[in-house]
């Protein structure tokens, strides 16, 4: 009785240790692929697949410093971005804007992204015939994203003639 019971202990010990092993090996394999650190090398790969989102804003923002108030027409879009991991896009849109008797569908004609260490990044795309840059931040473990755009000049000290954006956009 006595053998069979070091038997045991030994045959518990080396699973135990095959286990602690194999663990060690994952554990070495996941990092060593995401980079010394255990973090992803390529933070694209953290914006992939389709996201619907809505925003709302101002077309044709204007300000006026003496009053301090911005004034346009409303602005709405709906659509989905679809991204590839590796930094290209697209969107699917429809704009609805005060004013228009309907809304205009369009997509992009160009579209890449970057995302950054922290969960930051930004978009470059062409839509509608404009070129626009959107900053945003993934929130919620990267299932959602939240975004701001301001079209027009790249002149910041001009003041109108923009969009104003702010959406949210959520994994489908």
């Amino acid at each position: 009785m006595k053998n069979t019971n070091k038997v045991f202990a030994r045959t518990r010990l080396l699973l135990s240790l095959l286990l602690g092993a194999q663990l060690l090996l994952t554990a070495s394999a996941s990092a060593w692929a995401h980079g010394n650190d255990g973090r992803d090398a390529n933070p694209n790969r953290r914006l992939k697949g389709t996201y619907g989102f809505a925003a709302t804003g101002y077309f044709g923002a204007n300000y006026d410093a003496t009053s301090k108030t911005t004034t346009g027409a409303v602005a709405e879009r709906v659509g989905v971005y679809s991204f590839d991991g590796k930094g290209n896009c697209s969107i699917h849109s429809l704009a609805n804007k005060a004013g228009l008797a309907a809304g205009v569908i369009q997509d992009t004609a160009d579209c890449t992204y970057e995302v950054f260490e922290d969960g930051t990044g930004q978009l470059d795309a062409t839509l509608g015939g404009k070129t626009f840059l959107t900053f945003f931040v993934l929130v919620n473990h990267d299932e959602e994203f939240m975004f701001t755009r301001r079209e027009g000049t790249d002149n910041p000290a001009d003041q109108g003639g923009a969009s104003l954006i702010f959406a949210i956009a959520k994994k489908q």
